[in-house]
């Protein structure tokens, strides 16, 4: 199964229609992964997590018109998207900040600036934990073969001893893993680089 890719018609069709229906496909393609990068980077921000990313969408409707791909001088989509998300999820810290009364904390400060190796870090997870999610939500994958990638690569055990349980030679695990993992890397580099 392969992620939906962000082309530059569906930038410039959104640019140009605010209300147009196919900002379904770029939500599709970047909310699951902008939840689980504002949750790496912002942990103490779950409970508003949704809002947040929702402001994103409505702060990049109103941007969009303006925005020229560049991804050799500006860099991808979804830093330019992340870093939306990054400054709401700054001001927010700000905002609880001012509200109980305390300082803003250097690190939250630090945190409004430029992309850092962190948070590309923290974007290539989101993007692997999407990955993930898609592998094994996947109809057409043998739930044998998810649940023998689960047990193997997910939680650990032993190869032998899973391929003794579902009466399979070694090998075949192995193979079983080696395919999982490559179908993983190749959708996370989708979702984690892949831009118009």
């Amino acid at each position: 199964m392969q992620p939906p890719t962000t082309s530059t018609t569906l930038l410039r069709d959104l640019g140009a229609n605010a209300q147009s229906p196919r900002w379904a496909e770029l939500v599709a393609r970047y909310r699951p992964a902008l939840l689980s990068f504002l949750a790496a980077k912002f942990p103490s921000l779950p409970d508003v997590a949704d809002d947040l990313v929702q402001e994103t969408f409505l702060a990049l409707a109103k941007r969009l018109p303006d925005y020229r791909h560049a991804p050799d001088d500006k860099g991808h989509f979804h830093a330019y998207l992340s870093g939306i998300l990054r400054f709401l999820a700054v001001d927010e810290l700000r905002r609880r900040a001012r509200e109980e009364g305390a300082r803003t904390d250097a690190a939250v400060v630090a945190a409004a600036g430029e992309p850092t190796e962190d948070e590309s870090r923290a974007w290539r997870h989101a993007a692997y934990e999407v990955a993930l999610a898609q592998y094994l939500a996947d109809p057409a994958v043998q739930t044998r073969t998810k649940e023998i990638f689960r047990r193997v690569a997910l939680a650990g055990e032993d190869p032998a001893t899973v391929a003794a349980a579902y009466g399979l030679p070694r090998n075949a695990v192995d193979q079983i893993r080696s395919r999982a993992t490559r179908k993983l890397r190749e959708l996370a580099a989708t979702l984690a680089a892949r831009d118009p």
